[in-house]
């Protein structure tokens, strides 16, 4: 086959024209060049998805806080309930401590108040006894009433003897004790204080 000049011109053309076609193919084919239309859309695209990301993040991280926020002012409000019902049970045993202490308060008001009378009955009684002892023995003869009152202790004697109105008969009985008995007594009678005329077995 002869070539003349004209067709090599025409296939060194075409092989010089066809060439940077087939590799362009060549590379589509082999994935190392792609036809990428609105790349800068694209790209504004992937940065608004970014920012959303981040606002996501954002909100999700603030999200977070508020809930441990929360979770930390629920706690604490435990807390205060719970120190305010132990300040009211407290307050509650103070009361019926204070409600204790009143009764025992009363009860021993009116304990006092019964002594009292007992104590005032006994001496009303120990007087009337007193007197009676006293007129007896001041209608006796004076040696039977001493040798009775030698008898009884000496701050009885002076008692009944103080209770009797007749001085010549204090004075005959005191005569008639024994000089001991008669000294005691009469020291007793003209002590500067007198002793308390109550009927009193231990003196």
């Amino acid at each position: 086959m002869k070539l003349t000049l004209r067709d090599i011109i025409i296939i060194a053309a075409t092989t010089v024209l066809s060439f940077p076609v087939i590799y362009l193919l060549l590379m589509f084919a082999t994935g190392s060049a792609r036809i990428e239309i609105n790349q800068q859309k694209k790209e504004e695209k992937k940065e608004q998805q970014v920012k959303l990301m981040k606002l996501d993040a954002r909100k999700d991280s603030l999200a977070a806080s508020q809930s441990q926020t929360f979770m930390a002012v629920e706690l604490q409000k435990a807390d205060l309930a719970k120190e305010k019902q132990q300040l009211v049970e407290q307050q509650q045993r103070v009361a019926m401590v204070e409600q204790e202490l009143e009764k025992t308060r009363t009860d021993l008001t009116a304990e006092r108040e019964k002594l009292e009378k007992i104590v005032s009955k006994s001496d009303d009684l120990d007087k009337k006894r007193l007197k009676q002892l006293a007129k007896v023995y001041g209608a006796m003869r004076a040696e039977e009433a001493a040798r009775i009152l030698e008898t009884l202790d000496d701050g009885l004697c002076v008692n009944i003897l103080a209770e009797m109105g007749d001085d010549r008969q204090k004075a005959k009985i005191l005569t008639a004790l024994t000089p001991d008995k008669a000294a005691r007594v009469s020291r007793k009678i003209s002590a500067p204080i007198r002793e308390n005329p109550k009927l009193n077995m231990d003196k």
